[in-house]
């Protein structure tokens, strides 16, 4: 039997809904990005049919391709790693970019009229080479420069967790996260506005919510299997 993504996405509301209960959240505190990465306009579409208020994509061009195609009336999010030279396209394409990543990328977005949308650091909390993002160390010190450097207004942190089925270097990856998120809630500077907490995937999204986030990003457990995609969603 095939299932539905609006099957998927009902499975996945009420997953996110009993962790919240069981962590003593609000419920609805926790925001559902469906991925849709390598899916046609007709997936997304279907998602959004069925609940999904934000879509995510990790490439530019994908993007561009899909998005006039479907019916609007959902938040776009950039979530994939941002070339400097597909900056410009980027704000006009999505509404929320999770991947700032340097001081330099920052100036650039500055530079280009960044006005209206919001961005997220991006964390590398698990060490692993083949990921983007700051040390975790360096976080609170970035999140200064770029705010006093370029006027830009951060709007959370994100994160993605280690590839591995070990959940305890999992959960820490996690917690290095929200630690970082509650300090820089913390600073009281302009320009630092601390409302997105962004991890957890289909694998560790439950893990993720009993770890703080309040933004999850769902790719295979809403729109099913990919044949192709570097990053498991």
């Amino acid at each position: 039997m095939t299932i539905s993504i609006a099957e998927n996405v009902a499975r996945v509301f009420e997953r996110v809904h009993v962790a919240e209960l069981e962590n003593g959240r609000r419920e609805g505190e926790v925001s559902v990005v469906g991925i849709s990465k390598t899916f046609d306009a007709q997936a997304i579409i279907d998602a959004v049919s069925a609940g999904i208020t934000d879509i995510g994509e990790n490439r530019i061009q994908e993007a561009e391709m899909k998005f006039p195609n479907t019916i609007g009336g959902f938040k776009k999010h950039m979530v994939g790693h941002l070339q400097s030279n597909k900056i410009n396209k980027a704000l006009r394409l999505f509404d929320i970019i999770h991947s700032v990543d340097s001081l330099k990328l920052a100036k650039k977005i500055a530079s280009s009229g960044g006005n209206g949308k919001e961005f997220l650091l991006e964390v590398n909390t698990s060490g692993e080479e083949s990921k983007f993002g700051i040390k975790p160390a360096e976080t609170l010190d970035m999140l200064s420069e770029i705010t006093g450097a370029t006027g830009m207004t951060l709007s959370g942190l994100m994160t993605v967790g280690p590839r591995s089925t070990d959940e305890g270097k999992i959960r820490s990856a996690f917690r290095k996260l929200k630690s970082l998120y509650d300090d820089a809630s913390a600073l009281n500077i302009e320009g630092i506005d601390m409302k997105y907490l962004s991890m957890g995937m289909t694998n560790d999204f439950e893990i993720a919510i009993e770890e703080g986030s309040n933004m999850v990003r769902i790719g295979r457990a809403i729109f099913g299997e990919r044949s192709i995609g570097r990053i498991d969603w």
